[in-house]
């Protein structure tokens, strides 16, 4: 299924400006069909995962006496 960038943003929870600007960057492949832009659900699902960090455990907090 191919979704607007409208759709990107509301899915990715970022502005169509951000959303726009990842496609125009080449970080997330597009379609041009027209004067629309599309991008493929399948290749947004490849964007996330390139996306994921792993959990990194952070430093347990010093206890300072004074």
């Amino acid at each position: 299924m191919l979704l607007t960038i409208k759709d990107v943003a509301k899915r990715l929870n970022i502005s169509l400006s951000k959303a726009y600007a990842i496609v125009s960057q080449g970080d997330l492949p597009s379609y041009q069909i027209g004067s629309a832009r599309r991008v493929a659900e399948d290749d947004l699902k490849n964007y996330l995962e390139g996306c994921r960090t792993e959990h990194q455990r952070l430093p347990e907090a010093v206890k300072r006496h004074f």
